[in-house]
């Protein structure tokens, strides 16, 4: 969400002609107009389409979902960083260098999204559970857009008070990188025939088809009692053979 709300800042702030003081103060964007802008959008999301549906499920069939996850999550950091010194481009490399950043961004979102939406709902240990967790989910992402491009936009008007247009975008990246350690600490979930989760494979399974012996009890004292309250069919069976008699054949 930072990305999307600092792109087009970033290209249509106006091109800087003071010297920048390298590494980190210079100003600038790229003067683009709203025409323009919108092409690039348009182009980019023509290209968020087909890394969905075709790049995503390649590159997840061969190495699996979290292998790509943390191959995307660990790229998130270097393009926040590179992105701001794109304006130092010679003019004539600039539009490429902002295209290759785009496409960049599209595939990283593309190979992040797709994948932790997947592994989120493998991990549910039940499918009881599985609408709680996504709530979760939900409810966490739709906070981080609300409070995201809020804080990164804050730090970009302050780095262009100081002369430090890239501000914004280094201190994204460094939330990039805790994300980033944060996948390597991941672990796939191990999924049987059902697609439910398999805590582990060599518990007996008899551990998770235990029945409550309350809810046992219960059952049989409704079946022995009838609503009204006289002796149902089971305790008709159960008395005899308390007494020692055999059932009747």
């Amino acid at each position: 969400m930072s990305f999307d709300q600092l792109m087009p800042i970033f290209l249509s702030s106006k091109i800087s002609t003071a010297p920048p003081k390298l590494p980190f103060k210079f100003t600038g964007g790229f003067g683009m107009s709203s025409k323009d802008e919108g092409v690039l959008m348009v182009a980019q999301g023509f290209y968020a389409m087909f890394a969905q549906a075709v790049l995503f499920p390649l590159l997840a069939k061969r190495f699996g979902c979290l292998k790509v996850y943390r191959m995307a999550v660990t790229l998130w950091p270097v393009l926040y960083f590179l992105v701001p010194y794109t304006v130092l481009l010679p003019r004539r490399y600039r539009i490429v260098g902002i295209c290759f950043c785009l496409l960049w961004r599209t595939s990283a979102q593309a190979l992040t999204f797709a994948p932790n939406n997947i592994m989120l709902a493998n991990s549910a240990p039940s499918m009881l559970v599985l609408g709680a967790i996504n709530g979760v989910a939900g409810s966490t992402a739709s906070l981080c857009r609300a409070f995201g491009p809020t804080i990164t936009g804050f730090m970009y008007s302050k780095g262009l008070s100081i002369g430090v247009s890239g501000l914004g975008w280094w201190v994204t990246g460094l939330v990039c990188v805790i994300g980033a350690v944060e996948s390597l600490l991941m672990e796939e979930a191990k999924i049987n025939d059902s697609g439910l989760n398999i805590v582990d494979e060599e518990e007996d399974i008899s551990d998770h088809t235990m029945i409550d012996p309350l809810s046992i009890d219960a059952a049989i004292v409704a079946s022995i009692h009838s609503e009204d309250g006289s002796p149902g069919c089971l305790s008709n069976m159960l008395i005899p053979l308390h007494a020692g008699d055999q059932p009747a054949a």
